[in-house]
C-alpha cells in the first residue's frame, strides 16, 4: 500500500472561480492576490505523513496575511517549512523586509502573525506538529527565512528528494521518513536562539503538558498531578509562571481549543454543548472566562464565522481531506 497522493488543480474551473477555489483550502491566513480578476494558476499535490503534511504547489502571485485577530480566531500549534524551488517570498517585518530565494527555505511559527508576499512560484510546504519537533530539539525562535548554512542546504535537498519519491513510497515508510525529516529540521534550527516564551525548565513543561493531554477536559486536579508526576506545587507554578500557573495554562488551552471548534463551520454542537465538552459546564462561567481570554463572548465567534467563512467542504472532498489533516496535526 502506497502513501496516497492527492492532486488539486483549478485549471478546469472558470477564471472567476479559480482563486476562490484555491483560497478555500487555506487555513490560518487570509489569502489575497495582486489583481482581483483574470486566470489564477494553482496546482498542488499533497501527502499525509502524520505528524507531517507535505504539499508541493505551483502558484501565481499571492499574499498571506495572518494578523493577531487571525491567530486568535484560528488557534493552531504547528510550524510550516517552505522550500522555494522557483520564485521568491518576501516577508514584511517592522525591521525591514526579508527574502527567501529559490534554493532556500523559511519556517513560519503559526502561533505568530505574519505578512508574506509570494511571486509566481514553485514551492514545497511541510507542516510539522509542534510537539513532534519539540521531541527532537528544545523550542527555537524560528520564524522567517533560515540562514544559508550547510545544515539548511541538506534539509532543502532532502525535502525535494523526498517529494520526488513520495508517489511510490509505501505507507509503512511514512513515519520513519517523517522522523528523518524532523531530525534534519532540528539540525537546521540548532544554532537559532531559544524561543523567548519558553521557560528554561522545558523538560518539566513537556511532562506536564503530556499529563494534561491525558486528563478529561476540566478534570485536572493539582494535588493529584503533583503526586503522579513527583513534583511540588511550587515547581509546577515556576515552570508555568509566564502563563500565570499550570491551572491558568490548562484553562487557556481549553479555551483556545473551544474557540477553534466554534470557528469551524462544520461543528454542529451548540455553544453550551461545546462548553461542557471542554470543561466549562456552567454558561455564566464559560461566558466570563471566554470574554476575559478573547475580549468577546463565544456567540460572537459563531456570528462572525457565519459571515466570513467559505462554504463547508463536502465530506471526502480534497478541501475536507486537507483541512482535516491540518487539524489532526
Amino acid at each position: 500500500m502506497l502513501i496516497p497522493t492527492f492532486v488539486f488543480d483549478v485549471a478546469d474551473l472558470p477564471e472567476e472561480e479559480q482563486f476562490a477555489a484555491w483560497a478555500a483550502h487555506v487555513a490560518n491566513s487570509r489569502p489575497t492576490r495582486p489583481v482581483d480578476h483574470g486566470p489564477f494558476r494553482a496546482r498542488a499535490q499533497f501527502w499525509q505523513m502524520d505528524p507531517l503534511l507535505i504539499s508541493e504547489q505551483w502558484m501565481d502571485a499571492f499574499t498571506f496575511d495572518r494578523d493577531e485577530a487571525m491567530v486568535r480566531a484560528t488557534p493552531t500549534d504547528r510550524y510550516q517549512l517552505t522550500v522555494v524551488i522557483e520564485g521568491r517570498l518576501r516577508f514584511v517585518r517592522p525591521s525591514g523586509d526579508r527574502f527567501c530565494e529559490a534554493g532556500g527555505c523559511s519556517i513560519s511559527d503559526l502561533t505568530q502573525p505574519e505578512l508574506m508576499h509570494a511571486e509566481p512560484s514553485h514551492t514545497i510546504m511541510v507542516h510539522v506538529a509542534r510537539w513532534f519537533l519539540d521531541e527532537a530539539i528544545p523550542p527555537r525562535d524560528a520564524h522567517g527565512p533560515l540562514p544559508d548554512t550547510p545544515a539548511v542546504k541538506v534539509l532543502c535537498d532532502m525535502v525535494v528528494a523526498l517529494v520526488r519519491q513520495l508517489p511510490q513510497m509505501p505507507a509503512a515508510s511514512a513515519m520513519p521518513m517523517a522522523r528523518v525529516l524532523r531530525d534534519l529540521l532540528a539540525a537546521a534550527l540548532a544554532d537559532l536562539p531559544p524561543r523567548p516564551s519558553e521557560d528554561v525548565r522545558a523538560p518539566v513543561r513537556q511532562r506536564v503538558r503530556g499529563y494534561i493531554d491525558r486528563q478529561p477536559a476540566g478534570g485536572l486536579v493539582l494535588e493529584r498531578m503533583c503526586q503522579d508526576l513527583g513534583l511540588t506545587r511550587s515547581s509546577l507554578n515556576r515552570a508555568f509562571k509566564a502563563e500565570g500557573g499550570v491551572m491558568a495554562y490548562d484553562r487557556r488551552r481549553r479555551l483556545m481549543a473551544l474557540h477553534s471548534r466554534l470557528a469551524d463551520p462544520s461543528e454542529p454542537r451548540s455553544v453550551a454543548e461545546l462548553g461542557y465538552a471542554y470543561g466549562f459546564p456552567e454558561k455564566t462561567h464559560l461566558a466570563r472566562a471566554f470574554r476575559a481570554a478573547f475580549g468577546y463572548p463565544p456567540s460572537e465567534v459563531r456570528r462572525q464565522t457565519s459571515l466570513v467563512t467559505p462554504p463547508v467542504a463536502d465530506p471526502g472532498s480534497l478541501q475536507d481531506v486537507y483541512k482535516t489533516a491540518l487539524r489532526r496535526l
